[in-house]
Parts: C-alpha cells; structure tokens; sequence
C-alpha cells in the first residue's frame, strides 16, 4: 500500500521522478539506498512515477525492479494521471486537457500536410496521444511542424525526445502540467515539489519553480533546456537521484527544518527583487523579464506614479545610490508629462514612452497625482536636494491645485469618480477613505516645503487642519451628537453605533461601513488616529484575522454577489470576486504596513511574528520561491498576481528596517525636521522623533 502525508501541512513533500534513466536503470546497490532512504521520510512525503510509458508498461516495471510503490503514475507523456493504488484515472485531469482535441482531426490532417511523419505501433498510440517516429529532426523542422499546427488551428503541443519520438498531445497536457495540475490540488507550494528528469520528455517539469535535479545520464536535450533551474548530479541514476535529494537536505531529521533567520533571509531577497525593478525610465510595477508579457497586461510593464512612488519611498532607507537615481528618474518622468491643467499620468508605458492618464476603464487616476505630490516632496527632503526641490515645486503645485479643483462643494475633502484610485474595478467612490488620508498628508507635506523654500503655501496650511478634521469627524461616526454643524443624511443613519475603525467611504446619501485594512494603516501610520483609537483598530484587525493565513488581506468583509454595493464588472477578468484582488485579496505591501503598525503601537514581539509570516508570503511562487507576488488569495494564501512586484519587495524592505533598525521610513517620517537638517544620504529619522 502506499503512504498518506501523516505531517502537518507546510511538511509536505512531493517527489516526482521520471522511471526511465534513473529508477529501471543503474546499479542496485544504488537503487537499494534511495529505498531505504525514501522510507524513512515516507509519512511526509508522496511520491509521483512519470514516463513516456503506457501505464500498464510502468506498473510492470516498478514490480520488476521492486520500486516503492508510489501514490501517482503519470503516464503517456503526461496525457493520463493514475491514483495508486488500484490505478484510478483522475478523471477532471481528463476532463481539463481533452476539451478542443480531436485526435482523428490530428491524424488525418498529418497524413495529408506532414507525410514525412510515420506512426508508431498502435501500442503506443492513446486517446489522447497521437505518436509519431522521426529521426534526428532539427529545431527548425520541429519548429515548422509546430507552425503549420498552429496555423491549422490545432490546439495541440509537440514532443520531442532521443531525437526519434514525435508526440502531439494536447496544448495543455505534458509531463510538466500533469505534475503542477497534481500540486494545485494537493495545495502544495512549489518549494515543496522535488523533480528528477533524464530525458527531453521531462524539461517541462522544470518550469513551474519545483526544485529540480538532472541526474548525470541525462540527454544533453535536457541539461540545455534546464541550464540554472536544477542541481546537476554528479552520479548517474538512482544514485544521481539520491545526490541531488542529499542537496537539497530532503532527508533531514525534521521534515521542515526551521531557517536561521528567516526575516533576514527575505530582506536580501527583496534588496534582489527590487532590483529586478530598476529600468532607465524608473521604477517597472514587476519584474519585465519574469513575467508573461501579454497584450492585457501589459501594462505592468510601465512605470506607474503610484507603484513606483511608493516603491521609492519604502526603499530609501537603503542608502542604494540606483535605488534612489530610479526613485528621481521616476519622478521626473511623471513630471515631464503633466499636463497644463496639473495632471500626472497614471503610468508611462516602459516600451513606447506613450503616458497613460486614465488608468484601468478609462478613469481618472486621482491618487496618482496625490502620491506624486507626496513623493515629490519627501525625495526632496530626505536626499537634501534644494536644486530639485525648486525645479520640482511648480509640477508640485501645479498637481495639488488639480487635486483641490476635485473639492466640488467646498467641504475640504475631495470627490472621486467611481473607481478611480488602486482599487482598479472596484465601486467606491464620493469621499473614499485611501484618498482623503493621502490628501491630508499631501496637503500637509505641501504646506511644509512650501515654507522651506520660503515659497507661499497659500490655503493648504489651513487645509491640512481641516481634512484632519472631516476625517476624524465624518469617517469615524459615533453615537454622540454631532453638534458643530447640521447633519447629513449619511450622519443620521450612522450615528445609531460607535465605530471600531475609519469607514470605507461616505457620501451625502450612504456610506460604506465595510473596513479598508490599507487605508485604516496609513492613516494610523500618518499619526491621524489617537491612542484609543489605535488600540481600537488593532483590536477589529486582529480579531476577525485580517493578517490569516498572511497578513494581510486589503478589505473586510468581502462583498458578496448580490450585496448593495456589489457591481457586475466585478467578475472582469475574475480579479474582485470574493476573496481575490481587491476584494479581500492578501496584499503583502500592505503587510509591510501591518507589521510597521504593530511596531508602532508597541507589540514588538507580534510585529517579529508577523515580519516572519510575511517572509513566507514573500517566499511563495508561482514558478519559483522568493518571488515577492503582487496579490495573494484571501482564503488560500496562493499567490495570484505578478511575479517580483516592485512594491511589494520594497514595502517588506520598510517593515524590516523599521523593526530591526528603529528606522521610519520616508513616507511617513516627520518632513519638516528632514528639511531643516538638509542631509543629504536618504537617511531617515529614528523612531523616537514621532
């Protein structure tokens, strides 16, 4: 019988390894050493068989070599997938790769277009595998054959392997996508998949981030293919195999040791990723180069006002000098395209240089132009730079006149369009929370360069006291009367209780009593909120598990379908559904607030705790551990988004220095102190100054 995974859920293992080459082949003292080996780790660990072979062909191979006996077989170059024991076909796996295949369609069209393609026995030949013998074909005949696939509209993919078997399967089978189709439903990460490959039939085991091993026999076809994405064995076989599981520790003691410092760890990693975000233009939103580069999303591949402001303001503290020159080309590049009326463009696209000002839905992007003013400003300070202050001021100005024009009724607070700020799709709109508290600081920051440059900050001074004030009054509604001025009807419906934390958003009519985690963190990170109110606020967030099972998710509660303020464009794309993207989805930028937040409120050991948890959501990948992922599921804690998010990397470099260097980092620092000591290293201020 085979084994069950006994251990708790980040223990487990899975270990996929191809039969032919390794396991069929090689010495038995060798193969007798891996089985015992395996054994004793078998309770953590399931253990996957892979091959070109027919499942019967396999089954008879593992009781003639008296292999363990393993929980998969994936066969027929990965077109079927078998339950062991008792050989039970996964029928979904059937189910997902056979919709638009048609296997007489494949044949009758190769008879006719590709004669040079001779079938193999009928043996060999499955319902969803048409096998082909060709010998020593060259890359371009492959690649020919491909395209004249492609061009027929056949949904199919291409093997080739010992440079004589031609498999057509179908496009979203492999031996690869069978192993990660297995991953995904055991929810394992892909630091906890373990291949072992000899042949071209394996390279696609060797895409989706497992950690990998090529065993010394291995055909040249796939030490080429895999180069840096695997340990090359020095052995061959199983005795290779065994080299490589040695490696990577796969036997230790403990079936998942514990890291030194794992906080540290995920600091040099995100220095690494930020890295990857540097481009002439400015910052990128994600890593260009480790990504899909597709005609919807690329705008990823851009420099955005927001992303790379933030990502800048987080990352200062590094005293990097490419770091802060990407931080000034970023800004500069968002001020080149302002527009007459004080516009700042939403992002800058990296390849054709073309400004775009509407953002996603053709909106106006509003807190674009907010966190350019912010930005500019605080880069300003905390470089010491005075000549790009004064070059910089009139784009400054300039931007926040355009932010004001947005206050219709003279209230103080500014009026956004539906959807209009990050939360792309997302309906909120009137007086949004995350708008108003980057306004006041705005205003503020405005206010406080304005006087060091001895420049007339006109109404904003005054302004700045007076967002302050609508926020706290209109935002945080309580029972008690309010009685400085007339009610609104918004007022009169939610004066029935007290809140527990900054509402979402208000309008003269309604308002949102949903929580925004992002905007309730910087508000209190900005010093908006008092001491009871702080406590008041940790007590909701960590009482309904905002930071579960990463901290932490963006919004709660999520909107349902079919709730009030539930809209249809919501399932575009599927980003807002429940739990996803915006909509509840764990965002670890914001986690970076988090842990600066409890650090702030004094809980040093929680904030240790949760800068560790949110270590591990940097970890985890797509393809690959430490990828830094733009968004995580809200339930599941899989990563969603882009690999290697500039801000996300920078938000985790803020939180580790803010709490294992008592440093604040420039978004939030108190300005006018920065501007009056003039430095010039991009230091920030210690904790104590607030």
């Amino acid at each position: 019988m085979t084994h069950s995974f006994l251990s708790s859920f980040d223990e487990r293992r899975l270990l996929v390894v191809d039969l032919d080459g390794i396991l069929i082949e090689g010495q038995e003292q060798a193969q007798q050493a891996l089985n015992e080996a395996l054994e004793e780790v078998r309770d953590s660990l399931a253990l996957v068989y892979v091959s070109g072979r027919r499942m019967a062909e396999q089954v008879e191979a593992i009781e003639q070599n008296a292999l363990p006996l393993p929980d998969y077989i994936v066969s027929a170059v990965g077109t079927e997938v078998y339950r062991m024991p008792g050989e039970h076909p996964l029928d979904e796996w059937d189910r997902y790769i056979a919709a638009g295949f048609d296997r007489d369609e494949i044949v009758s069209y190769v008879a006719e277009q590709l004669p040079g393609l001779q079938l193999q026995p009928a043996e060999h030949q499955s319902p969803l595998k048409v096998s082909y013998l060709l010998k020593d074909a060259l890359p371009e005949q492959l690649d020919e054959i491909r395209r004249q696939l492609l061009q027929a509209e056949l949904a199919v993919k291409l093997l080739y392997s010992h440079d004589l078997y031609l498999d057509i399967i179908p496009e979203r089978a492999g031996i690869g996508a069978a192993v990660k189709f297995l991953v995904d439903s055991l929810l394992l990460f892909p630091n906890q998949v373990f291949v072992c490959g000899d042949s071209g039939n394996d390279v696609d085991l060797f895409q989706y981030g497992f950690r990998g091993i090529v065993v010394a026999n291995a055909t040249h076809e796939l030490k080429r293919a895999v180069e840096l994405r695997a340990y090359f064995s020095h052995r061959s076989h199983a005795a290779g195999l065994l080299e490589g599981l040695r490696h990577y520790n796969f036997f230790a003691t403990a079936p998942k040791k514990r890291r030194r410092d794992p906080a540290r760890e995920a600091f040099d990693q995100a220095v690494a990723s930020l890295h990857r975000n540097i481009t002439p233009m400015g910052f990128s939103a994600a890593g260009v180069t480790d990504n899909p580069q597709t005609e919807e999303e690329s705008n990823y591949f851009a420099v955005w006002s927001r992303d790379g402001i933030k990502t800048g303001l987080w990352s200062m503290g590094l005293n990097d000098p490419d770091v802060t020159e990407c931080f000034r080309r970023t800004l500069q590049l968002m001020a080149e395209h302002q527009t007459d009326a004080g516009q700042i463009p939403a992002n800058v696209q990296i390849q054709t240089g073309v400004a775009d000002y509407s953002g996603t839905g053709n909106i106006a992007s509003i807190d674009s132009v907010i966190w350019f003013v912010i930005g500019g400003c605080r880069y300003g300070a905390y470089t010491g730079d005075r000549d790009f202050l004064e070059w910089i001021y009139p784009c400054l100005k300039n931007a926040i006149d355009w932010l004001h024009a947005h206050d219709s009724n003279n209230d103080g607070l500014i009026e956004l369009p539906e959807s209009s700020d990050w939360m792309d799709l997302f309906p909120r709109s009137y007086n949004v929370l995350y708008d108003e508290v980057l306004w006041y600081l705005a205003c503020r920051d405005f206010s406080d360069v304005s006087e060091s440059l001895q420049r007339d900050a006109g109404r904003y001074p005054e302004l700045t006291a007076r967002v302050r004030h609508q926020i706290l009054r209109r935002f945080w509604p309580s029972a008690k009367h309010l009685a400085d001025t007339p009610a609104s009807f918004a007022e009169t419906q939610y004066s029935l209780g007290n809140a527990q934390y900054l509402l979402a958003q208000i309008s003269p009519f309604d308002f949102s009593w949903r929580c925004d985690v992002y905007a309730n963190l910087l508000a209190a990170l900005m010093g908006l909120l008092d001491d009871v109110r702080m406590h008041q606020l940790f007590r909701f967030l960590w009482g309904v598990g905002v930071n579960s099972p990463f901290p932490v998710a963006c919004f709660y509660p999520v909107v349902q379908p079919g709730a009030s303020d539930w809209k249809d464009y919501s399932v575009t794309n599927f980003l807002n559904l429940p739990h996803h993207y915006h909509n509840g989805g764990i965002w670890p930028f914001i986690g970076g607030l988090w842990v600066r937040y409890l650090a702030q409120l004094g809980k040093q050991e929680l904030a240790h705790q949760e800068l560790n948890a949110l270590a591990e959501a940097c970890r985890t990948g797509i393809y690959g551990e430490w990828e830094f992922n733009e968004w995580l599921h809200g339930t599941t804690g899989r990563p969603m988004g882009k690999a290697h998010q500039a801000w996300t990397s920078a938000s985790y470099i803020a939180a580790y220095q803010a709490l294992n260097h008592d440093m604040i980092p420039a978004d939030f620092a108190p300005l006018k102190q920065a501007l009056l000591a003039g430095h010039g290293d991009g230091r920030v201020l210690p904790t104590g100054v607030i």
